[in-house]
């Protein structure tokens, strides 16, 4: 097998390709989420434990 055959995918290289991209782009957009969230969770967390601490 040639690799500029595998990598030309029988004609299909943009859709698989394409496919790949976006697959690999949202797995890691949810990353970024999920770790904003966590940090905006610990935040929030220490925020209501020092205002429940002052009264």
């Amino acid at each position: 097998m040639d690799w500029s055959e595998f990598f030309s995918m029988g004609g299909y290289a943009f859709y698989v390709w394409g496919s790949y991209l976006v697959t690999l782009i949202l797995m890691g957009g949810e990353v970024v989420v999920l770790l904003r969230r966590r940090k905006l969770l610990r935040h929030q967390k220490r925020s209501g434990l020092e205002t429940r601490g002052k009264q």
